[in-house]
């Protein structure tokens, strides 16, 4: 029997609802589009970071940022402080532009090799440039061009100009110099002959068949040359000069590639522009370094700013022996030899006793006017290099430290400066990096020479960065890899805050700094100054009634 037909069609379509039911819509999903960023933030949140004063004054990406087209580099772009600028460098080409930090208006703008920073004579910090055709430049912090060379191998140094020698090398180094301010203008020429003694300059015992009659000639001799020397002009004394390797002001610093290093005159308004000023040699003995061993040669860290002792006030709450915590007995702290042997400690450093200025606990001398202070390094290869503190007007020593362990060895007339050394000018805390020993930096306080605090093999994760507002700013390295920004108290180093809501960037000697947050760049601080030729237009009321001013007696 023949089963009831069901039309093919109708079977079908069955099928079909069957299935549709089963799975829903017939058409695939759209896929979803990928997550777009979250639009930058364009509001500040939560508090700045310790030291950092004042109000948002703008940001720097996105719309509506009131920032240069360079900040949108896609290779990125990394910000440093010049005085009361910023200095914005891009990543990926050599292109800078300077930037004033208050307003964000353009100082300059251009495409250069970024070299470096410097300092002028007055120590304001400048920036070493090259041209795309290599030829240097000089500009200041408001981007004004201060210097560019006159004749190949013109070098800048400390806002002088030294013209070297022709042909000159570290092995030779003698000859002609010609020192200029970066206007052109000479200031001082001189020679920088071979002081050593020559084949005509025996040394050794007088000949036994010396007579009566030849002692007495050679004491007349060498009464003649006193007398003549006497009369000469300081700065003609072609064997006492050198290379220049610092200048601050009117002062010149020359390295005779030995152990001695000379202060010259450089006043233009003086007759005695080149007179020697002061010298400190490695064999002084005050300096306590060792005497049995090889003479090490100064290396400049810098001019400092001279920093007042606390204790000097006579506030101080020591048991009157003028000795602080830490600073150690100068009684007891062994003599010059002692510095130098293995007895001393050298896991912080040791402030030497053989400072004769002030003792343990020295400072700056009361009686000098001298507003900065010239600090020296003395290193041996094997031996913990000793610093030394100087009065840039005299060169009176103000103290000295042994450093932990051994550092670097200078290079002859290598110029002045330290890498990694932070000054912080509110406390005159100086952090010096150290190359080995217990400590891998320790703060120094230039006013007294003691080492405030040092950072331990065990804190070699804390990089510190930059010195504001008598803290410092650094980054620790996590067990995870992850960086994180703390503030150190410069005086005690203790943590001011590690729990920032912002990372600061850079921040300028006027207080502006840039604050990374979500992605954005905030610039906070002190609001643009108006002019005071503006406010004093603004203070006078046009409406105020002359006769209520002061009259001008007619008499």
């Amino acid at each position: 029997m023949r089963s009831p037909g069901v039309p093919q069609a109708f079977t079908c379509g069955l099928v079909v609802l069957l299935i549709v039911g089963c799975t829903g819509d017939t058409e695939p999903p759209e896929p979803r589009p990928e997550d777009e960023p979250a639009p930058l933030p364009t509001e500040f949140e939560g508090d700045p970071p310790p030291g950092i004063e004042g109000e948002v004054l703008r940001y720097l990406h996105g719309d509506g940022a009131e920032a240069p087209d360079l900040l949108n580099d896609p290779l990125g772009v990394r910000i440093s402080p010049v005085e009361a600028a910023f200095l914005i460098s891009s990543d990926g080409e050599d292109r800078h532009l300077l930037s004033d930090a208050a307003t964000g208006d353009t100082l300059w703008e251009g495409e250069a090799r970024f070299r470096g920073f410097a300092e002028d004579r007055d120590g304001e910090r400048v920036l070493l440039m090259a041209g795309t055709d290599d030829v240097p430049f000089v500009l200041d912090a408001g981007g004004e061009q201060v210097w560019s060379p006159e004749e190949t191998g013109d070098t800048y140094l400390d806002g002088v100009v030294v013209r070297y020698p022709d042909e000159w090398s570290f092995d030779e180094p003698h000859g002609a110099y010609t020192v200029l301010d970066t206007g052109g203008d000479v200031l001082w020429e001189y020679e920088f002959a071979d002081g050593g003694a020559g084949e005509d300059d025996p040394v050794g015992e007088p000949s036994e068949d010396a007579t009566a009659d030849d002692e007495a000639a050679e004491a007349d001799e060498e009464a003649e040359a006193e007398e003549g020397s006497e009369d000469e002009d300081p700065s003609d004394d072609t064997s006492r000069t050198g290379v220049p390797v610092a200048a601050r002001g009117d002062l010149l610093l020359l390295s005779d590639g030995g152990s001695e290093l000379r202060a010259r005159s450089l006043d233009p308004d003086s007759d005695s522009t080149g007179e020697e000023l002061w010298s400190v040699s490695g064999t002084d003995e005050d300096l306590g370094l060792s005497a049995s061993g090889p003479v090490p040669a100064p290396q400049v860290v810098g001019v400092y700013p001279a920093a007042e002792d606390p204790d000097e006030d006579g506030s101080d709450d020591t048991d009157g022996s003028g000795d602080s915590e830490g600073s150690g007995d100068s009684e007891d702290s062994g003599s010059a030899d002692d510095q130098n042997g293995d007895g001393a400690d050298e896991g912080s450093g040791e402030q030497s006793a053989s400072d004769s200025a002030s003792g343990s606990d020295s400072g700056t001398d009361p009686g000098s006017d001298s507003d900065e202070i010239v600090l020296l390094r003395w290193a041996l290869a094997e031996s913990p290099s000793t610093l030394s503190a100087h009065d840039a007007d005299n060169g009176d020593l103000l103290w000295t430290l042994r450093e932990p362990g051994p550092n670097p060895v200078a290079q002859p007339f290598d110029p002045a400066g330290l890498t990694g050394s932070l000054h912080d000018d509110a406390t005159g805390t100086l952090m010096l990096p150290q190359a080995s020993g217990e400590a891998t930096a320790i703060a120094v306080d230039m006013a007294t020479g003691e080492v405030l605090w040092s950072l331990e093999d065990d804190d070699v994760s804390i990089s510190l960065a930059f010195a504001h507002d008598g803290m410092f700013y650094g980054d620790i390295r996590t067990n995870d890899d992850q960086g994180e920004q703390l503030v150190l108290d410069a005086l005690t180093m203790d943590t001011v805050s590690d729990e920032l809501t912002s990372y600061v960037e850079a921040v300028t000697e006027s207080g502006h700094a840039v604050l990374v947050q979500d992605r954005q760049r905030f610039v906070y601080g002190p609001p643009p100054q108006d002019d005071p030729s503006d406010e004093g237009a603004e203070d006078a009321d046009p409406s105020a009634d002359p006769e209520d001013e002061p009259s001008e007696d007619p008499s």
